[in-house]
């Protein structure tokens, strides 16, 4: 087979050495028949042909050079179009190795095949591989050869790997953490970027760029998912997992500290647990462990732990704690479950309308009617508070209202007041203190147009007098 090439390499030189002759006659390379051994070309000029003499003007290339990135397994298509082609012939170069002459292919790789056309050819290139990077030539067989350049670009999907090839850092808080991940394969170089999964990173951003980054101080705010993404442009980015798992001590967060509810209601006490190894939890009410049962039913779903009172009833009341312990520590956190009223939500505006009383208005809700409303208020550097009790009115269903105008108060002062409401159960506990300002009654300075007559009867004397003793110097002059 090499013999076979090699005899077809002696060929083609030996087909360039004529081309001398050609072009001296204004003839491509051999004659029509492309029979270079015949007779007919060992007899003398008179015999030759007047189809023989023929002058061919040098083909011009249609075809524009092609600088081309493919993705790696691509096609690569490579046109080489002539405006005339007849009796001529076309060379295919990779570099300085032949790929084919005419319509023939030198290059055996059976991904390389030849697509002919009227006035030339495209060369094809099936599953495109790192190894088909270069400069294409196509050259058509003249005496000073006219060629077209293709140039192509291998892209190479990126990978990446986490560091380590583990996916998993455990620190503790307070420790420095590097997280990076490294490129192993992808051209041209892809962009990397970070970011955590289902939110953002714990500075704020969306996504850091980079191989490497480093938390100097962690803390159970780090922890998570963290996504290295390669890009180079080659379909969708590579990904790899790195997680952050930072130990620490359990803390819990609580939906509500006081749940008002009624006999006969269903209740649900929740505890949401941070917790790095995993915790273990236990529930007690008023101070003694408490287990799933007919009317409790203990459960949780990741770190949401939930108490359930199926069928709450008087005795149900109480505070109910949710206890959290690891091998860093502990927490605990209570929820008081009451039939007493919630606190109330007042309504009215902190910025009082007037200088020495302010209307106070407020809701409640509770499950059984309140009845009367306490109210409590006094200036905020004073210590003693004043009490006020009021009937509440019902607005609608489990809502009552309450309004209370408090009186001689001081202006330009910040008061503070707070309302407690009594319902079957009793008076829960004040709420939230409310804080309001009465009314600043410093007047405003008054405008020329608003001078009375009285005040503007000097003002005229003065004039008058200033007019009369001008008008005399002047008759004196």
């Amino acid at each position: 087979m090499h013999f076979l090439v090699k005899e077809f390499i002696l060929l083609v030189g030996f087909l360039s050495c004529l081309s001398t002759f050609a072009l001296v006659s204004a003839v491509p390379y051999g004659d029509t028949n492309n029979d270079i051994y015949s007779n007919d070309d060992y007899e003398d000029d008179s015999a030759m042909s007047k189809e023989e003499n023929q002058i061919y003007a040098v083909p011009k290339f249609e075809s524009t050079s092609i600088n081309e990135l493919v993705n790696e397994g691509g096609t690569i298509r490579l046109p080489c179009i002539v405006d005339r082609l007849e009796g001529f012939v076309l060379l295919w170069k990779k570099g300085d190795s032949i790929l084919a002459v005419g319509k023939q292919m030198v290059e055996k790789d059976n991904r390389y095949q030849l697509e002919s056309e009227e006035n030339g050819n495209t060369l094809v290139i099936s599953l495109a591989d790192q190894s088909d990077a270069g400069n294409y030539t196509c050259q058509i067989s003249t005496f000073q050869p006219s060629e077209i350049h293709h140039t192509i670009k291998i892209r190479v999907r990126p990978e990446v790997v986490s560091i380590p090839e583990s996916g998993l850092i455990v620190a503790q808080t307070g420790e420095s953490v590097t997280l990076a991940c490294q490129v192993t394969k992808g051209n041209p170089q892809p962009e990397v970027k970070w970011h955590r999964r289902e939110r953002k990173m714990p500075s704020g951003e969306e996504f850091i760029r980079g191989l490497s980054f480093t938390y100097t101080s962690v803390s159970r705010h780090h922890s998570g998912n963290y996504i290295c993404s390669a890009d180079n442009g080659f379909g969708e980015p590579s990904e790899t997992t790195l997680k952050l798992d930072v130990q620490h001590a359990p803390e819990i967060d609580q939906d509500e500290t006081f749940i008002h509810t009624g006999e006969g209601y269903e209740t649900e006490i929740v505890c949401v647990i941070h917790s790095s190894p995993r915790a273990e939890v236990s529930w007690l009410k008023d101070g003694f462990p408490i287990d799933s049962s007919a009317t409790n039913e203990i459960t949780h779903r990741g770190n949401r732990h939930t108490l359930l009172l199926r069928d709450v009833k008087e005795e149900s009341f109480g505070d109910y704690t949710c206890q959290a312990k690891n091998l860093h520590g502990e927490a605990e956190k209570t929820t008081r479950v009451s039939g007493k009223a919630n606190d109330v939500n007042f309504k009215s505006d902190p910025k009082g309308p007037n200088y020495d009383q302010y209307a106070l208005e407020w809701t409640a809700q509770s499950s059984t009617p309140i009845t009367h409303f306490k109210v409590q208020y006094k200036a905020e550097t004073d210590v003693q508070w004043t009490e006020a009790e009021i009937e509440a009115v019902n607005v609608d269903r489990e809502f009552y209202a309450g309004g209370y105008t408090l009186p001689q108060l001081r202006p330009a002062t910040v008061y503070m007041t707070r309302v407690a409401s009594q319902n079957s159960y009793g008076y829960n506990d004040y709420g939230e203190i409310f804080k309001f300002a009465t009314k600043d009654p410093v007047q405003k300075p008054m405008t020329a147009g608003a001078l009375s007559l009285v005040d503007r009867q000097p003002f005229r004397v003065v004039l008058i007098t200033l007019v009369s003793v001008i008008f005399a110097h002047l008759s004196s002059r």
